[in-house]
């Protein structure tokens, strides 16, 4: 056997080998996408938790400690029920970080006027018709 019909019979076994591949990876697709099955749903981190209790919190009409209580206990009831261990302390702090950057981003948000602002003015079409 020489060299040529070797790399030849390579060629086609790594050929053949890139078909048979190609083949599997179409039928997965075409099988997943009949699947009838809920795809899992997205693990939430202690920080996006956080966010959402505090946001669901500013709805409350208490005052901002009670707030902050019922955020922290709501954290940690729904990171019991994810399995994620958590502490109280570590879950007053991830409230209380989701409270500060809830708050930058409203400041962010709302614009300073400026007091020396003028208003811009508007070019009419009379002016073309001016010369």
């Amino acid at each position: 056997m020489t060299v040529t019909q070797l790399t030849d019979y390579v060629l086609i076994v790594v050929l053949a080998l890139v078909a048979i591949c190609q083949g599997i990876s179409t039928g997965i697709d075409f099988f997943a996408s009949k699947s009838k099955k809920p795809l899992p749903k997205e693990v939430m981190t202690i920080d996006q938790i956080a966010k959402f209790v505090v946001s669901e919190a500013a709805t409350l009409d208490v005052s901002g400690a009670e707030k902050k209580a019922r955020a922290v206990q709501a954290l940690l009831d729904q990171a019991k029920k994810e399995n994620k261990p958590i502490t109280e302390s570590v879950a007053k702090g991830a409230v209380q970080h989701a409270y500060d950057q809830a708050k930058q981003e409203k400041e962010k948000v709302t614009p300073v006027e400026d007091e020396t602002a003028k208003p811009i003015g508007f070019v009419s079409g009379d002016d073309q018709n001016e010369g």
